[in-house]
């Protein structure tokens, strides 16, 4: 049986990977940004405007069919790589072949159309990678992904860093990317055990179309959301204020790969085992949402809190400019425990119809409030987007309380204390990066402030959330100690109804 504590335990292996990558990650960025700067890291971004989204066809869409299907046979494997291989391919060739003509459509130049054809090439990698990882989810080997992503990540980083160091320049970025992904695919084919095969039945292909149609029509139209305002930036504002946009975005993303990526790699899953069983749903949903709250809220937000100090000195004074830029979009981590539950129930509950729609109605709002925000600069864009998730929570609550029956205040009530807690921590650490800025030295700075920004949410989550946080300092002081059995007995624990209580985890 699935349970709230076998899914955090999960979850655990897989955000301490993540949080591995996310550290070396950010150190690479950092060396990287100081020597490509801002606008060549707005013409990388503008790449994953054209690869990122083939990228959704051929292996994001694929893999999340896999995973939400009760019963999967070798066949289906089959018929799922081979078609997305076949597509992957025939999208390397066509982005190849008209890379002048996208660069010229994104306004990117010629240093876009330059990388845009060994750009392409991670598309095959991350194709053959789309049926091992779907297998390594389904069987919960979050530990075995964990390590898979740490190695490729570190690879990766240490052949962008040296490109870079070498005078390489955008290529560098380039390089990482395509090193990532080769490792990556090269340890998920070794771990998972499987072999491809030619065999498959048409009826096998037939059980993956209608959920990956529908599923490539959500992603496609949830990643037109998010590179539309990257198009419109660059377009309007130039690729100086893209590089400070991307590098915010970058921030936010590695932020969530390491707090909310694990959680719905678990999550959703997860509720595909218990699709039938409504009230199993709800307490998967309820438990991961409120583990997932407790910490996503004082990270996002302290990110915010502390950016002033922090963007110079890691990436250096040239992206001075991302600072308001990161201060706002980090905002989002507010309602983003929240909306990776949500969607998470919908695609695992076998519902991408109503994920399609409501992707549909995000980017119609995305291009409303995004060209009428760009005259205004592109801290009015970024508070646009900002304004547009939190309107999209209102959907996306009502489809999880006809699914599963988690109402849209008990929704709501899972992220109000540690999120009340959370505001109070950044608001004292942004006065106190304020006040202490002008005089004391940025990296003495950070360090108190995080140090500071810590201990305030740890009591106002005492005030917020008393169960929330006894659980968090029983993990703390589990960590202190070494005592990793205890850590994952604590974690087990969660997982059963009298418990979940007393961690903050509750289930009704």
């Amino acid at each position: 049986m699935v349970t709230p504590g076998h899914l955090m335990g999960s979850a655990a292996w897989s955000a301490a990977g993540k949080l591995f990558q996310f550290l070396v990650g950010l150190i690479a960025l950092a060396v990287i940004a100081r020597w490509v700067g801002p606008e060549a890291y707005g013409v990388f971004a503008l790449s994953w405007v054209v690869v990122g989204f083939a990228g959704i066809v051929v292996s994001a869409a694929p893999t999340d069919t896999l995973v939400q299907r009760r019963d999967l046979h070798a066949g289906h494997c089959n018929a799922s790589l081979l078609a997305s291989l076949a597509m992957a391919l025939a999208a390397w060739l066509l982005i190849a072949a008209g890379a002048d003509a996208l660069a010229a459509w994104l306004g990117g130049g010629a240093a876009l159309a330059m990388i845009l054809p060994v750009r392409a090439a991670s598309l095959p990698l991350s194709a053959l990678a789309s049926v091992p990882t779907a297998l390594l989810m389904r069987e919960q080997r979050f530990k075995v992904l964990a390590g898979a992503d740490a190695v490729a990540g570190v690879l990766g980083a240490l052949v962008g860093i040296g490109a870079a160091i070498a005078g390489a320049g955008l290529w560098s970025l380039v390089a990482m990317e395509l090193v990532r992904q080769a490792v990556l695919t090269l340890l998920l084919f070794r771990v998972a055990a499987w072999r491809p095969g030619l065999r498959f039945r048409r009826a096998d292909a037939a059980d993956l179309v209608a959920f990956n149609v529908v599923t490539w029509g959500a992603w496609g139209l949830d990643y037109a959301d998010e590179q539309l305002p990257r198009i419109l930036i660059a377009a309007s504002l130039g690729t100086e204020a893209l590089g400070f946009f991307a590098l915010a975005e970058r921030l936010l993303g590695q932020a969530s790969s390491v707090l909310l990526v694990p959680a719905y790699q678990v999550l959703m899953p997860g509720l595909a085992r218990v699709q039938t069983d409504r009230e199993a749903a709800r307490q998967l949903a309820d438990s991961i949402l409120r583990g997932a709250a407790v910490i996503a809220g004082p990270v996002f937000l302290g990110l915010a809190a502390i950016a002033g100090p922090l963007v110079p000195l890691v990436f250096g004074v040239d992206w001075a400019g991302a600072v308001p830029v990161v201060q706002v979009l980090m905002l989002l981590g507010i309602w983003s425990s929240l909306a990776m539950a949500q969607t998470a129930v919908v695609r695992g509950m076998g519902r991408p119809g109503w994920h399609l729609a409501a992707a549909a109605l995000q980017l119609c709002l995305t291009a409303t409030l995004t060209l009428v925000a760009l005259p205004h600069g592109l801290l009015a864009v970024t508070a646009a987007l900002v304004a547009v998730s939190c309107v999209m929570l209102v959907p996306y609550a009502r489809f999880v309380q006809r699914l599963t029956g988690l109402g849209i205040t008990r929704q709501v009530a899972a992220i109000a204390g540690p999120t009340a807690a959370a505001l109070t921590m950044a608001a004292c650490t942004l006065g106190f990066v304020m006040l202490a800025g002008a005089w004391m030295p940025a990296a003495v700075l950070l360090a108190l402030a995080v140090a500071l920004g810590a201990a305030i949410y740890l009591a106002a989550l005492l005030l917020f959330a008393p169960a929330a946080a006894s659980f968090v300092m029983a993990a703390l002081c589990a960590l202190m100690r070494g005592d990793l059995r205890g850590l994952r007995t604590l974690l087990a624990g969660a997982g059963a109804p009298d418990r979940l209580e007393q961690g903050g985890i509750r289930t009704s």
